[in-house]
């Protein structure tokens, strides 16, 4: 199975990496497509404009070695779409760029942003590959690219308490996950770092509070959570999470 993993920033497939570990362990591809380039992701040293667009052009290429070397460890691609990060909006553009990826890898399973979100590069990102979806196996949408023969399943990731989500699927996740899930989200060292400074730990430390969290739901040491795209029946209803976990490798929380 091809598995594609779709968001605004890197560093967003923080929210689904147990998950794509334990899809990897059993044999289907990993995927990474970052719609932005990340390029407002460190903070500005100096307010010339000057130094602004150099700090810009280095946060991006800082970000795409960072999101390279955590699809590295899933022998997956990575592409970025390019668009600035922070000021991203749907449009023709972006749904023709959305439509040929998804083709172009063959994506049968993708997993992206919740529909509400504090973050509008999310939301518009969500939109525009649930749009985008819907028009992978029709001809007549981007012509230069052969079209899939059937739409791909979507599974929104967990954002968070506060957006409306109510989760519905779960992935248990052993202690070797955990541990792997932190060491590869630490990856993104600059974000780490500018989290750090705005709140005093990293997102691998508040990932493992929310892992728990989900986890309690289970009965399990930790897991993580998603619901399916339900906005057309055209999009196939998803069943292709993990299942169980072998009793030896969960630790009852």
């Amino acid at each position: 199975m091809n598995v594609v993993c779709i968001f605004a920033h890197q560093d967003d497939e923080m929210r689904c990496l147990g998950t794509l570990q334990r899809l990897a362990e059993a044999g289907h591809s990993i995927s990474f497509v970052c719609v932005t380039n990340g390029n407002k992701g460190l903070p500005f040293e100096q307010a010339g404009s000057s130094e602004q667009r150099d700090n810009s052009e280095r946060a991006a290429q800082v970000r795409e070695a960072e999101m390279r070397t955590v699809a590295g460890h899933f022998d997956g691609s990575y592409e970025c779409l390019g668009y600035d990060d922070g000021v991203l909006f749907d449009g023709p553009e972006l749904r023709n760029k959305l439509i040929a990826v998804l083709r172009r890898l063959d994506a049968e399973l993708v997993f992206t942003h919740w529909t509400s979100e504090y973050n509008d590069d999310h939301v518009v990102t969500a939109k525009a590959v649930t749009d985008a979806a819907l028009f992978t196996n029709l001809a007549s949408f981007v012509p230069q690219t052969p079209p899939l023969e059937s739409v791909p399943r979507i599974f929104y990731v967990n954002p968070g308490d506060g957006y409306g989500f109510e989760a519905t699927h779960f992935v248990a996740l052993s202690d070797l996950h955990v541990q792997r899930k932190a060491e590869l989200i630490r990856c993104h060292a600059s974000q780490m770092e500018v989290m750090r400074q705005l709140r005093g730990h990293d997102y691998a430390d508040e990932m493992a509070d929310e892992d728990r969290r989900q986890g309690a739901r289970l009965m399990v040491a930790a897991a993580e959570s998603f619901r399916p795209c339900l906005a057309e029946r055209r999009i196939g209803w998803p069943s292709d999470l993990p299942g169980e976990l072998p009793a030896a490798t969960v630790n009852p929380a």
